[in-house]
């Protein structure tokens, strides 16, 4: 299923390269990595997938490399299988409503949204994926919690960051999961979801 896989343990490598790519980016869980991070890991024939661990202290613990072979499945507003990788965005709940607003004047089957659109990022402009979770692991049936960027552009486009968590929330196929004591699960999109909210896109029904 994989095309190649190179695991990196930070630990066991002290100064080697696997170190220097981390140190290009600051190694906090689920921060947004600069293009040119990415861009270090494209080939030429092939789609790349990272998945990043880190502990609880925010360092970078271990980082597997794969091409992927196959098509991204875009399994829910929510949930990705990546190179076989069963991914779910962290702290987000998937299709508020059945009906969305989407490219902003067409109402939509919720799912059909999310698949058009993140369907086309990850299969079709995407040259590497980064997924982002930390290192304790789920049951083997159950997703990874992760944060997910694509790197798109080249071929006289700009390379971008598309920041998988960030536009579901904004396209209002996605909402904000909350605690049982109703605090935030992703304080740091709370802005992206009022700005949607503001301009339209949840709520078609």
């Amino acid at each position: 299923m994989f095309g190649r896989r190179v695991v990196i343990l930070i630990s066991a490598i002290g100064l080697l390269g696997g170190v220097a790519h981390a140190a290009d980016d600051p190694a906090r869980p689920y921060r947004e990595p600069a293009p040119n991070y990415l861009r270090q890991f494209a080939e030429d024939d092939a789609k790349v997938f990272l998945l990043e661990r880190f502990d609880a202290n925010g360092r970078l613990v271990t980082r597997s490399v794969d091409k992927v072979s196959g098509a991204v499945s875009i399994d829910s507003a929510i949930d990705r299988t990546i190179a076989g990788q069963k991914i779910r965005l962290r702290g987000l709940t998937g299709c508020p409503t059945e009906k969305v607003i989407y490219n902003r004047r067409q109402t939509w089957s919720c799912l059909d949204a999310v698949r058009d659109y993140a369907g086309t990022i990850y299969n079709k402009r995407a040259s590497v994926i980064l997924c982002k979770t930390l290192v304790l692991l789920p049951d083997d049936d159950q997703a990874l919690p992760s944060s997910c960027f694509a790197l798109v552009g080249g071929q006289g486009e700009p390379f971008r960051i598309v920041n998988d968590d960030d536009s579901m929330v904004f396209l209002g196929l996605a909402v904000i999961d909350r605690t049982p004591g109703g605090l935030s699960r992703r304080p740091d999109l709370e802005g992206t979801q009022a700005l949607s909210q503001s301009m339209g896109f949840q709520n078609a029904e």
